[in-house]
């Protein structure tokens, strides 16, 4: 049976959504950036590339990576689409794996992508005997519920997983500073220089810059800065979420690495990595209102 090996990855600088540096670049532009290096540091033969599969969120309708495929001169390559929300890029790379150690394929490139800032949203009809149209309407995720709103993770995973496993404000903004800190840290060690692609940015004044350090950690954060800052629901008794000590949304590609697959015995390549599978890839569903633990 062949073994999935690693033998290329990157990835581009993360900026933040909204507001950051990859405002207004879409995704088609980061999953483009990331392809062609990728293919480069994997030393394959791109004509040797038998998929590419590209998880993405909230994108929707098109197949970015068949898009990549033929933007980046691989026609030849059909291109998969994953829409799996959170950890998308992990099902990509799973699905990858699990089709070279079935033989299927011998080499794949997989990830993914999201740009935030760029996330169109539709207009859906309204049923009734006239042609009218909701507003910035989205796909739910799931059966919204109050206590597990589709477009509320503050409360979905945030503030449900704190309550059910007894989390407190202090503990989270201790994880939260924590982990800027190690961030910043990383970041003048040149911890992530090899892995990121340098970008080409235009701003707002037609200027034109490189972008490759991501932009999201904070290098003044502290506890007692987290600790001012006000939960977003106060009119929930005790709710302790706030921006400091949640997640942040963000615009990368491809939303961790960009990975270059190919059995063990394909060719004379440099292995990053091996990935060995005891059964199936543990995956379960589980309560909406109970996204942030498992069970």
């Amino acid at each position: 049976m062949p073994t999935p090996v690693i033998v290329g990855a990157t990835r581009t600088a993360i900026g933040r959504s909204f507001k950051g540096t990859l405002v207004n670049t879409t995704p088609e532009t980061l999953i483009t950036t990331v392809l062609p290096e990728v293919v480069r540091r994997s030393g394959l033969d791109p004509s040797a590339i038998d998929d590419i599969i590209f998880a993405e969120s909230h994108y929707g309708g098109g197949d970015l990576a068949r898009y990549a495929a033929t933007a980046t001169g691989m026609e030849h390559v059909p291109g998969q689409s994953v829409n799996r929300h959170c950890a998308g890029s992990l099902t990509a790379i799973g699905n990858a794996a699990a089709q070279i150690g079935s033989g299927m394929e011998r080499a794949l490139i997989a990830g993914g992508v999201q740009s935030l800032s760029m996330t169109p949203l539709t207009n859906q009809r309204i049923p009734g005997p006239e042609l009218k149209f909701e507003e910035r309407w989205m796909p739910p995720t799931h059966v919204e519920t109050p206590d597990a709103p589709c477009k509320d993770m503050s409360i979905t995973v945030g503030w449900n997983t704190a309550q059910s496993a007894g989390i407190t404000r202090e503990e989270m903004d201790a994880w939260a500073a924590r982990s800027h800190q190690r961030a910043v840290a990383a970041i003048d060690a040149g911890k992530f220089v090899d892995e990121i692609v340098p970008l080409k940015v235009q701003q707002f004044d037609g200027s034109v810059i490189e972008f490759s350090v991501d932009e999201h950690p904070r290098r003044d954060t502290t506890v007692e800065k987290l600790a001012g800052l006000k939960v977003l629901h106060p009119e929930i008794e005790g709710f302790s979420i706030t921006a400091g000590n949640s997640s942040g949304t963000n615009d990368a590609a491809p939303d961790g690495s960009g990975l270059g697959f190919a059995y063990v015995d394909f060719l004379e390549l440099q292995l990053i990595a091996v990935l060995f599978f005891a059964g199936t890839l543990p995956l379960s569903g589980v309560l909406s209102d109970r996204f942030g633990r498992r069970g």
